[in-house]
């Protein structure tokens, strides 16, 4: 992202800060959306030019690192956690919590594709009648562990 700086008649360079519709365009978010991660403490405007909320590079890259919390599968509430964990500890036993969910995820997936695999392999049919490989697995899911 490139943030083009201000002169200001003083010789010092400021940055540019950004409007919600900007920061909205840059980062893919809806202007209510940003507003409403305002509401939740997740974000704050920089300032406020003629009542308009205004945005610094620091806060569309907090943006940004929501999105991307949001894009590992944690909720708002997670992603409050990490934002104003105290502590290192607290924000990574939200992060280890998130891992060993898309662990499971991923595993549950790797035996879906798995299934699928194999019913794409059956010659017969309908693989929930006549496919040996499909009806192996329905066979071992019906036997008491």
């Amino acid at each position: 992202m490139t943030v083009e700086p201000d002169f200001k008649s003083s010789g010092l360079v400021a940055e540019r800060l950004l409007t919600i519709g900007e920061v909205g365009s840059r980062v893919g978010l809806a202007t209510s959306a940003i507003r409403y991660y305002e509401r939740r403490g997740l974000v704050q405007a920089d300032a406020r030019v003629s009542g308009q909320r205004r945005y610094r590079a620091e806060t569309v890259r907090r943006l940004v690192f929501i999105g991307m919390l949001q894009d590992a599968g944690l909720d708002l509430e997670e992603i409050e956690g990490v934002l104003h964990a105290d502590a290192v500890e607290g924000w990574k036993a939200i992060a280890r919590r998130r891992l060993a969910t898309l662990d499971a995820e991923i595993e549950r997936l790797q035996r879906a594709r798995a299934y699928l695999q194999g019913a794409l392999l059956c010659r017969f049919d309908h693989p929930a009648t006549d496919c040996r490989i499909i009806g192996a697995e329905i066979d071992r899911r019906l036997t008491p562990t």
